[in-house]
């Protein structure tokens, strides 16, 4: 008698008449070595008939079957034998066989089954007839073709690597008369100035003009600095100090070495600010929310970490974020913070642990939602410097 083409005939005897001297500890650990070597090798098995699904086709009828995967479960699995010639294949045997492949989850006609358990999206597409092999007059059977149909995401699936334009009209106090405090000028708290100086807004939703180097302080960062300035001083009794110096006209990228000269003569002045704040413009697609019935442009923080001061610098903006969170959701960039290692130079942010760099909107908005932004940094600054105890 054969059983898993074992051959038994004159072996009974023997077993009966000696016992067997095994290892006591051995056997577990080789049946279990075993099971995971079958494991694996299955798995791997799997894998190779999946990557070249032409060369491992099975067909379901007539003499020429692919005996692939029976293969696979016979050399692996060893209470599965099958045959060396296939002939010799009975239907039985074959039927054991596909039932073992059924419950492993192998659809031996659609070989790509396999990997479709595994990404949901291969089960949305198709098995149909090869067109291309007359199945009939070739012997052949059921030869399918497996059809990969392109894929459409929806749109909330999608991550737009820009900021999101906010709809809603979100009603929020502007003003807090709380905060306002008896203005001295002689002590200026907050330090405004600007190292690309000319960043420009357009003026108009239909204006398509997109001036860098624009000196009209009436559409670039500095008329957003005059309104934080005014909102400052006249809502909250904050001395401001708003530098305008133009600091990149010419050699462009020595624009942060010439703001920080600014910034030291103002140090050397008056020791150091509560809030320093380098104003800029980013560059990146327009985006809006919309505060009490008007559009507003979004803005940033830019960070570099390697500076000495930055431990403190995010301690003062993670409260302005969570103020601003809390009080004009949507209003800073999904973005909050914008990192950088070094920058040039720090971009100066390595000479007081109150500087900060903001950055409003983009050239994509206009000056006015890049103004109405600065009136609600005011009272983010307010709340930050006359509201934190």
């Amino acid at each position: 008698m054969s059983y898993s083409g074992i051959d038994f005939k004159g072996v009974s005897n023997k077993l009966t008449s000696e016992k067997p001297n095994f290892p006591k500890h051995n056997c577990k650990k080789d049946t279990n070595g075993r099971v995971f070597s079958s494991i694996f090798t299955l798995l791997i098995i799997f894998l190779f008939g999946s990557i070249l699904p032409k060369s491992v086709r099975a067909y379901g009828e007539g003499k020429y079957q692919n005996y692939f995967y029976v293969k696979a479960i016979s050399n692996t699995l060893s209470v599965i034998n099958v045959s060396k010639t296939e002939e010799k294949n009975t239907d039985n045997e074959t039927s054991i066989k596909f039932a073992v492949l059924s419950i492993l989850g192998v659809d031996i006609l659609n070989p790509i089954s396999i990997i479709a358990k595994e990404i949901s999206y291969l089960n949305n597409n198709e098995i149909i007839p090869d067109s291309n092999v007359n199945n009939h007059s070739s012997g052949v059977e059921n030869l399918k073709t497996f059809i990969l149909h392109p894929f459409n995401l929806g749109e909330k699936q999608v991550s737009k690597n820009e900021a999101t334009i906010q709809s809603s009209n979100l009603v929020s106090t502007l003003y807090n008369p709380t905060l306002k405090k008896t203005l001295n000028n002689a002590r200026p708290e907050v330090l405004i100035y600007h190292s690309h100086t000319s960043e420009a807004y357009l003026v108009s939703d239909k204006d398509t003009t997109k001036v860098d180097s624009s000196s009209d302080a009436t559409r670039n960062v500095t008329a957003v600095g005059d309104v934080i300035e005014e909102e400052l001083e006249k809502n909250y009794g904050i001395a401001v100090i708003h530098d305008k110096t133009v600091n990149d006209k010419g050699d462009y990228y020595s624009a942060y070495k010439k703001s920080g000269v600014t910034l030291d003569k103002y140090l050397k002045q008056y020791g150091d600010f509560k809030l320093i704040i380098d104003l800029h413009r980013d560059s990146v697609k327009a985006a809006t929310t919309k505060l009490n019935g008007e559009n507003v442009a979004p803005f940033m923080f830019v960070v570099t970490e390697k500076n000495p001061r930055y431990a403190k610098q995010r301690k003062v903006i993670d409260s302005m974020i969570g103020t601003s969170n809390k009080l004009f959701p949507g209003l800073l960039y999904p973005r909050e913070i914008y990192t950088y290692q070094y920058g040039m130079g720090f971009y100066n942010q390595n000479r007081s642990d109150n500087a900060v760099l903001i950055e409003v909107g983009s050239d994509n908005n206009t000056i006015e939602q890049a103004k109405n932004t600065g009136k609600y940094l005011a009272r983010i600054i307010a709340e930050q410097l006359n509201g934190k105890k």
